[in-house]
């Protein structure tokens, strides 16, 4: 997550906001404590260069594994453009391991060892990614918004480590590696920008303002149905596949009483949709990426009418998330199976 600097590089503190009112330079330090990502104080105490060191290498190799991870699993579901992009951000990380390593060996602690630190790790840099694993919805441009936010954190960290450090020289060293986390997370902007013109990402489609509950239900009832829509016409394919029990989970979830809304190109009735035109053998994984994508876009609508809401609205629309949740969630799981 950060490239060290060579021996012919600046290694004054990376100055921050400096086209503020008064032409004051902002340090790092400075900034971290206006605009901190951290929730949670690391809680350590005083730190010593061993410790900066063990630290600076868990972080690196933490991010190497957790892009690693996601790169296979958007691969092993189908998410070909978003598992390039992991794969872009595990190149450039593996990287950083091996400058990391000659940085550890310049400040005299070559022998370091990051496992002995990775519990001192902030959950804030892997949370993000936990949340979104399972998501249908990641994109490229989504993928390197994350990893963005994940840069400004462990910035966030190291100018926790700062503040803490032992001596002056610690506390240089850990203020250059977070400024290196901000010349990563700019380069990392960067990758975002092409990734959403390449997305051609709208600006947020219109919403539906929702201020009643009888709203609420109508709306519900109308994504309910597309739902049911698209999950029955997802059940035989994954039947056709041999995923017969995702196949009974997509329709046994189907709330009772929906009706199905009609479809491009589907039968009248609930009956097996035709799929001799289809692959003779598609991947279940795929499959329920597709189904899991409309629940959660009903998820963001909820998530959206909640912002505002109060009263009976709220907890009718917190009800209505529980429940979707709930089906992402088991939709996740199968995913997860072998």
């Amino acid at each position: 997550m950060s490239r060290t600097l060579t021996d012919n590089e600046s290694r004054e503190p990376l100055a921050l906001a400096q086209n503020t009112p008064d032409q004051r330079r902002v340090s790092p330090m400075e900034y971290a404590r206006r605009r901190s990502l951290l929730r949670d104080d690391p809680d350590i105490d005083v730190v010593d260069m061993p410790t900066l060191v063990g630290i600076a290498k868990a972080i690196e190799d933490e991010a190497v594994r957790r892009y690693r991870f996601l790169a296979e699993l958007m691969e092993s579901r189908g998410e070909t453009s978003t598992a390039a992009a992991f794969r872009v951000m595990l190149e450039e990380e593996q990287s950083h391991v091996q400058a990391v390593d000659r940085w550890a060996t310049s400040v005299g602690q070559p022998d370091v060892s990051a496992e002995d630190f990775e519990w001192q790790l902030p959950a804030d840099l892997s949370s993000s990614w936990d949340n979104v694993a399972g998501s249908a919805l990641l994109t490229p441009y989504r993928a390197f918004a994350l990893a963005v936010e994940n840069e400004e954190r462990a910035f966030s960290f190291y100018a926790y480590l700062a503040a803490h450090a032992e001596n002056d020289e610690i506390r240089a060293e850990a203020e250059k590696l977070g400024g290196e986390e901000l010349r990563h997370a700019a380069l990392l902007r960067k990758w975002r920008r092409r990734a959403y013109h390449r997305e051609r990402r709208p600006s947020r489609p219109e919403t539906v303002e929702i201020d009643s509950v009888a709203m609420l239900r109508d709306a519900l009832a109308q994504r309910e149905a597309a739902i049911a829509a698209e999950h029955l016409a997802l059940a035989p394919r994954l039947r056709r596949a041999g995923d017969a029990a995702s196949a009974d989970l997509l329709e046994r979830a189907i709330p009772a009483g929906t009706a199905p809304a009609p479809i491009a190109a589907a039968p009248a009735t609930t009956a097996p949709a035709d799929t001799s035109d289809l692959p003779a053998k598609e991947d279940p994984r795929h499959l329920l990426v597709d189904a899991q994508r409309p629940l959660e876009a009903m998820a963001d609508m909820l998530e959206t009418v909640m912002a505002t809401a109060d009263g009976e609205l709220f907890d009718e629309a917190a009800a209505a998330m529980a429940r979707v949740v709930e089906r992402i969630s088991q939709i996740s799981l199968r995913m997860r199976q072998p």
